[in-house]
C-alpha cells in the first residue's frame, strides 16, 4: 500500500496502564538521541469502507479533521500510534529523537491517567473483546485519548464526555462511522466503571467495617451492591473459615465460629486488560523537533475493601437475695479477653458490653451468710444479650430438743426459739412436743456468733444456743420434779 506524503495531524502516541486510585505507570524512554520513524495507512470499517472524517474543528489553532478527509492510522518503527496533538501536522518519513515529552509532561496527573485508561481498554489492551474491524478499534481508542487530551471528557471520576467537539469530528450526520461508534461506546463504558466499586466497599484497606449478625447458627451479612459492579469482581477472604459468595448483584459473607479481629474481605476486579510492550506515545514538540518515544508498564488490579468482625455481646447480670442485701456484691467474670472483678450496683444489676462471642464462667465471692453460689457458665452470643440470675440463699441449720420428765408427760411442751440471725434477721419460732418429748425447729437462719434463746414456756432455758449451718443441734430437757427444772445438757454439735 501507499503511504501518503502528508498527514495533517499531530502524532502521538501513549501505551499506558493505570491502576485504581491514583497509581501512576511506570515509564521507560528511549535513550536520547534514539530515532523513531512515522508512517501511515488507511483505515477501514468493518465492511471494508475506508474511514472518513465526519467534520473539522480548531484546537490550540490547529485545524483537525475535515469533512470526508480520509482517517490515517499512524505508526512509529511499525508499531501502532496515537496521536495527543489533534490538527498539528506530521509527514510520513519525520523521526522522533529526543526522550522527553514537552507536551506529555504539560498533561495533568489525572489526564496521563485517563489517556491511559483510554489504551487500557481500548486498542491496545483491549482489542480482542472490542467488536469491529481492527482500524474502527483503533479510531475510536484515538477519538477517546483527543477527548482526554482537548479536555472534552472529564478526567476523573466516572470520565463523563462534556463537550463533543472531538466526537463530532470523528462521528457524525456526514460520515457516521457506526462501526468505530459501537466500539468506542464499549471503550468509554468500560472507562467509565473502571473506578467503580461495589457500592458497600472502600478503595482503603481499613476505611469499612461492619459487623455480621449471628442467626440459625453462624455469622453472616448480604450487601446489596448498588452500583451493579459485582460480576466485574472476584473476592477472597483474610480467614479461610469465612466464606464469601455472590448472587446476582447481592454479596453474603459468613462463617460458623466467632472470629477475633477484624477479617478484611478483598474485591478484585476481574479481566482488567494488559496492553501490549509495542505500544509507544510520540508527541511534537517545538517547529523543529518531535520527541518522545516511550513503553509503559502494565498496571495492578483494581482492588476494593471492606473489613467484618464478629458483633461483641453484653452480659446482664442480675443479683437478688433473700435477705434484700443486692448492692455492691463482687462477681468475677472470666472468658475470651476479659478477666476483670466486677460489682452490682444499687439495685443488683452488673451489665458488662462489648465482649467477645465465647463461654463465660462467673463467679460470686463467698459471703458466710448465704449458701455457697455455683459458678455459673454461659455462652456469649454476637449482637445479643446474655442474662444470668444469681439469688443468695440464706444459710440455716435445725435444732431438736427433748424433753424428759419423771412422770413422762413429755407431750404438747411448748418451746421458743428468738434472736437476731447471723444475717441481721430476727428468728421468732416455736415448737411444740410429740409423744416423745422431742420438738424440732427446722430450716432456722444460722445464729453466727451471737446465741439465740430458747424458752420452755416463759422460763429461759439457755442462753448458749447456736444454729450452725447444716448441722442438726439436740438439747436435751430433764425434769426431776414439777417445780424444779434443769438443764442437762448444753449446746453441742450433734446428739447427746
Amino acid at each position: 500500500m501507499k503511504i501518503p506524503k502528508l498527514f495533517k495531524k499531530a502524532a502521538a502516541l501513549l501505551m499506558a496502564a493505570v491502576t485504581a486510585f491514583s497509581v501512576m505507570p511506570a515509564i521507560t524512554a528511549f535513550a536520547a538521541g534514539d530515532i523513531g520513524t512515522i508512517s501511515f495507512t488507511h483505515t477501514y470499517d468493518r465492511n471494508g469502507n475506508a474511514i472518513r472524517y465526519n467534520s473539522s474543528d480548531v484546537f490550540n489553532g490547529y485545524t483537525a479533521g475535515g469533512a470526508g478527509k480520509y482517517h490515517y492510522r499512524m505508526y512509529v518503527d511499525g508499531d501502532t500510534a496515537f496521536c495527543i496533538q489533534p490538527g498539528v501536522p506530521l509527514k510520513t518519513g519525520n523521526t522522533l529523537k529526543k526522550n522527553s515529552s514537552e507536551t506529555w509532561n504539560a498533561l495533568s496527573a489525572n489526564q496521563k491517567k485517563a489517556v491511559g485508561l483510554a489504551l487500557l481498554y481500548g486498542y491496545q489492551g483491549n482489542r480482542s473483546s472490542l467488536s469491529g474491524s481492527d482500524d474502527e478499534k483503533w479510531v475510536a481508542t484515538q477519538t477517546l485519548v483527543w477527548e482526554f487530551v482537548t479536555g472534552c471528557r472529564e478526567a476523573t471520576g466516572s470520565y463523563r464526555q462534556t463537550s463533543k467537539k472531538i466526537y463530532n469530528v470523528n462521528f457524525g450526520s456526514n460520515y457516521p462511522n457506526s462501526g468505530a461508534v459501537e466500539v468506542y461506546n464499549q471503550i468509554a463504558s468500560l472507562i467509565s466503571k473502571h473506578n467503580t466499586i461495589p457500592s458497600f466497599m472502600s478503595g482503603g484497606v481499613g476505611d469499612i467495617t461492619k459487623e455480621l449478625v449471628y442467626k440459625d447458627g453462624k455469622y453472616s451479612m448480604t450487601l446489596t451492591d448498588k452500583n451493579n459492579v459485582l460480576s466485574e469482581y472476584s473476592f477472597t477472604s483474610s480467614d479461610a473459615n469465612v466464606s464469601v459468595s455472590k448472587n446476582g448483584n447481592k454479596l453474603t459473607i459468613s462463617f460458623t465460629k466467632a472470629v477475633s479481629g477484624s477479617v478484611r474481605i478483598t474485591a478484585t476486579r476481574n479481566n482488567v486488560p494488559t496492553v501490549s510492550s509495542s505500544a509507544k506515545m510520540i508527541a511534537y514538540g517545538d517547529p523543529n523537533l518531535q520527541d518522545v518515544v516511550t513503553g509503559v508498564e502494565n498496571a495492578d488490579s483494581v482492588k476494593a475493601y471492606i473489613n467484618v468482625e464478629t458483633p461483641t455481646g453484653t452480659i446482664a447480670l442480675k443479683k437478688t437475695s433473700e435477705d434484700g442485701v443486692v448492692a455492691g456484691i463482687s462477681f468475677y467474670i472470666k472468658g475470651d479477653g476479659f478477666d476483670k472483678t466486677v460489682k452490682t450496683d444499687e439495685k443488683g444489676n452488673i451489665t458488662v458490653e462489648g465482649l467477645f462471642p465465647a463461654t463465660y464462667t462467673i463467679t460470686e465471692q463467698s459471703i458466710d451468710r448465704y449458701e455457697p453460689q455455683q459458678t455459673q457458665t454461659v455462652t456469649l452470643i454476637g449482637g445479643k444479650t446474655t442474662t444470668v440470675n444469681f439469688n443468695n440463699i440464706l444459710k440455716r441449720g435445725s435444732l431438736e430438743v427433748v424433753k424428759t420428765s419423771e412422770d413422762n408427760l413429755v407431750e404438747g411442751v411448748k418451746f421458743h426459739l428468738y434472736g437476731t440471725s447471723l444475717s441481721g434477721l430476727p428468728v421468732d419460732e416455736y415448737a411444740v412436743t410429740n409423744e416423745k418429748g422431742v420438738a424440732r425447729f427446722e430450716n432456722v437462719l444460722i445464729s453466727g456468733d451471737t446465741p439465740y434463746v430458747l424458752e420452755e414456756g416463759t422460763e429461759k432455758v439457755d442462753y448458749t444456743v447456736y444454729i450452725w449451718y447444716n448441722v442438726s443441734i439436740k438439747y436435751r430437757r430433764c425434769f426431776y420434779d414439777r417445780t424444779t427444772a434443769e438443764i442437762d445438757a448444753k449446746s453441742i454439735h450433734g446428739n447427746i
